[in-house]
């Protein structure tokens, strides 16, 4: 079970800097590690245009941290999804309640997209039972995929 916390201070930015560097080899754009520097800089302004969660796992009655990190970029006529879980919480089937909650904080008035790296196959398949559909190639390596109102999650 996964619980979220909204990034709200450059502590929890931090946090989520550490969770998406580890997650760094399945980003579809960048995939460079982010620096603390690069990642206060970013952060000044990054409220504007995004919404940042931090997912925690549920174990044992406790909250275990940094179980991966979701983010809703807010664009003009869309939202663009990321997220993803670190190496300890891949493969447990939490990217599903990861992205059914970025879905639900969307306001569904726009279009909600993500991308997928082609051989990432386990994201492409969570996606595709969340309701997104394939819309085109960015490149090579990246589906671009759209979520489908009258899915049912």
């Amino acid at each position: 079970m996964l619980v979220f916390k909204r990034v709200t201070t450059p502590a929890e930015a931090e946090i989520l800097r550490t969770i998406r560097n580890d997650c760094k080899d399945y980003m579809t754009r960048s995939t460079d590690y982010i620096t603390p520097v690069q990642q206060e800089e970013w952060f000044k302004t990054a409220y504007k245009k995004y919404e940042l969660y931090i997912a925690y796992a549920i174990e044992h009655g406790a909250i275990a941290v940094n179980a991966g990190f979701g983010v809703i970029h807010l664009e003009p006529d869309q939202y663009l999804l990321t997220g993803g879980l670190t190496q300890d919480y891949r493969d447990k089937g939490l990217g599903t309640p990861l992205f059914k909650f970025l879905i639900d904080n969307c306001n569904k008035q726009l279009p909600i997209r993500l991308e997928v790296l082609k051989d990432n196959t386990r994201a492409y398949k969570t996606y595709e039972k969340l309701g997104f559909v394939p819309t085109g190639e960015v490149n090579d390596r990246v589906i671009f995929m759209e979520y489908k109102y009258d899915s049912v999650i």
